[in-house]
């Protein structure tokens, strides 16, 4: 879209009006769910394309161009080691605490993220988290509080090095940021 194109966009009524930090990864584009919904999406949102995802991240970048989209070639080491380079492709969306930041490594329906969103502003030092059967970590909500934490980013990559067990990794990251209720 041209800077004329643009100015005339109105957005689909289905399209979340949220101000959220949000990262995905490909693995929440099954079929062709969700494809519609981040290409209209207006703000910057981060997409890590995994290896073996069939995912056309091109088609989406052609769209919508505040994407940014990060391609592993190889698979990461969990997803808090995706979330540790979170800060330096969100940047300033990160100075501002009363942006939630979602995590999605599965498909979602968008009326959930704008609910996450007001979950997430509702309680700034709050943590809400989704495991899998397996274990794995599907769902990351850290309230602005946290999200803009500078002791965050350290935190994410000591976890990542470690491979701590996500598990225990939620534990520990809501150990380390206890949600005072307010």
């Amino acid at each position: 879209m041209d800077a004329a194109e643009d100015a005339r966009y109105q957005p689909p009524a289905w399209t979340c009006r949220c101000e959220i930090m949000l990262a995905v990864t490909s693995n929440a584009f099954v079929g062709d769910s969700n494809k519609d919904f981040l290409a209209d999406w207006r703000e910057t949102f981060v997409l890590f394309a995994l290896p073996g995802s069939r995912f056309a991240h091109k088609a989406l970048l052609e769209r919508n161009r505040s994407a940014i989209i990060i391609e592993h070639l190889r698979p990461p080491s969990g997803p808090f080691a995706l979330l540790a380079d979170l800060p330096k492709w969100l940047g300033h969306h990160l100075l501002d605490p009363t942006r939630p930041l979602l995590f999605l490594d599965r498909a979602f329906e968008v009326g959930e993220v704008t609910e996450e969103e007001r979950a997430g502003r509702a309680s700034p030092r709050g943590v809400r988290a989704e495991l899998d059967e397996a274990g794995r970590l599907r769902l990351l909500r850290l309230g602005g509080m946290i999200a803009t934490s500078p002791v965050l980013p350290p935190f994410l990559r000591i976890l990542a090095r470690q491979q701590v067990a996500e598990a225990a990794a939620l534990d520990l990251l809501r150990t380390a940021f206890p949600d005072s209720g307010t």
